[in-house]
C-alpha cells in the first residue's frame, strides 16, 4: 500500500521568494552596469573634447575616510593653452598616495570649464565606472543564475509542487501527489 504524503504549499512559496529575491539582485546588477556604461561614455566624451596639457602635482590632500585610514587627493597645477593658471583636486584618492609631490602629470580638460581637469591616467579617468561595473557584474551574475536556478526548479504543472498521477494504472482517478526529492 502506498502511503500519501502531506502536501506542502510552503516549499512552492519559498522558491518563487528566492526567484523574486535572485530578481532583485539582478535588477540592482543591471541598474550599476547601467550607471557604469553611462560613466564610461561620459568619460569618453570628456577625453574627446579635452584638450591636453603638462601639469604638476603640487600638493596631497589628505582626508581620513570611515576606517580612519588617509586617504590622498593629488593637488595639480597647470597652465591653459590660453596661458590661464589653473588648480584641481583629482577626484580618486588613494592610500598610499599614488602621486608624490613635484611629480609631472598630463591634464585633460575642457576648455569652457578649465576647472573641471581630471589627471590623463586609466586610474583617475576609469576607476568609478569599474568599480560600478565590477560590482555590478558579480551582482547580475549572482541575480540572473540564482533566478535562473530557482524557476527551473518550479515544478512546470498549475499547482505548484503538485502533479497528478494515476493511483491504479488500470484506469483508476488521478490522485494528487507531490515529488519529493532527496536533499541529501
Amino acid at each position: 500500500m502506498r502511503r500519501r504524503q502531506r502536501l506542502s504549499r510552503h516549499q512552492g512559496g519559498t522558491r518563487q521568494g528566492s526567484a523574486f529575491l535572485f530578481g532583485i539582485f539582478l535588477l540592482i546588477g543591471l541598474g550599476l552596469l547601467g550607471g557604469a556604461a553611462f560613466l564610461a561614455l561620459d568619460t569618453r566624451s570628456d577625453i574627446a573634447r579635452a584638450d591636453k596639457a603638462d601639469g604638476s602635482v603640487i600638493d596631497l590632500i589628505g582626508e581620513r575616510d570611515s576606517d580612519g585610514d588617509t586617504i590622498y587627493y593629488p593637488r595639480v597645477r597647470y597652465v591653459t593653452l590660453s596661458g590661464t593658471p589653473v588648480e584641481f583636486t583629482g577626484s580618486v584618492g588613494s592610500s598610499p598616495p599614488a602621486f608624490a609631490v613635484g611629480e609631472p602629470v598630463s591634464v585633460l580638460y575642457d576648455p569652457a570649464e578649465p576647472e573641471q581637469a581630471r589627471i590623463d591616467s586609466f586610474f583617475q579617468l576609469w576607476f568609478a565606472a569599474l568599480i560600478l561595473g565590477v560590482i555590478g557584474l558579480v551582482f547580475a551574475a549572482i541575480g540572473g543564475g540564482g533566478t535562473l536556478v530557482a524557476l527551473r526548479a518550479q515544478p512546470r504543472s498549475a499547482t505548484p509542487g503538485l502533479r497528478t498521477r494515476p493511483a491504479d494504472p488500470d484506469h483508476a482517478p488521478a490522485v494528487p501527489v507531490v515529488d519529493r526529492t532527496s536533499r541529501d
